[in-house]
């Protein structure tokens, strides 16, 4: 049997490593529902209204007022997290949109709130908890169904 090499590889691996942070998500928050196909393709377009700069995690986690602890960090994204008096985060932020949509679709079969930008995303407890960092740093606010149920994305300010 051949084994997988060059973005082949670096493919099977992003898709991997998304599943393993997903699941690790909720390692902390519940248990993890069955694994779920993605009903989007990895090229798929970001997010409709969501234009400017990639944001860092460090001004992600200032702008929620904590430091970030970076618990992934690897070439086609960095995880970390923080506790605020408003809840519990999780910041990525990604080496290209498609990463991040492809990361995003999975994610969002399981349920969750997400403030989303270019190259980076955002979980938080609730839409409320996110508005000021969506202030601070623009983005989208995505809503994840739960169990291949869709939402629709909220652009306005």
């Amino acid at each position: 049997m051949r084994l997988p090499s060059g973005p082949v590889l670096s493919l099977v691996g992003a898709g991997g490593l998304s599943c393993a942070i997903v699941v690790a998500g909720y390692v902390n928050g519940g248990p993890a529902p069955a694994s779920r196909h993605s009903p989007l393709p990895a090229h798929a377009a970001p997010s409709p209204g969501v234009t400017g700069p990639p944001v860092s995690m460090a001004r992600i986690a200032a702008a929620l007022g904590c430091r970030a602890e970076v618990i992934v960090d690897a070439q086609e994204l960095r995880e970390g997290g923080c506790t605020t008096r408003a809840g519990t985060f999780r910041m990525l932020t990604f080496s290209s949109d498609a990463n991040k949509r492809a990361w995003l679709t999975e994610a969002q079969a399981y349920g969750g709130t997400y403030l989303v930008g270019t190259r980076w995303s955002v979980t938080g407890p609730s839409r409320s908890a996110l508005a000021p960092l969506r202030a601070a740093l623009g983005g989208a606010v995505e809503t994840g169904g739960g169990h291949g149920r869709s939402s629709p994305h909220d652009h306005a300010p």
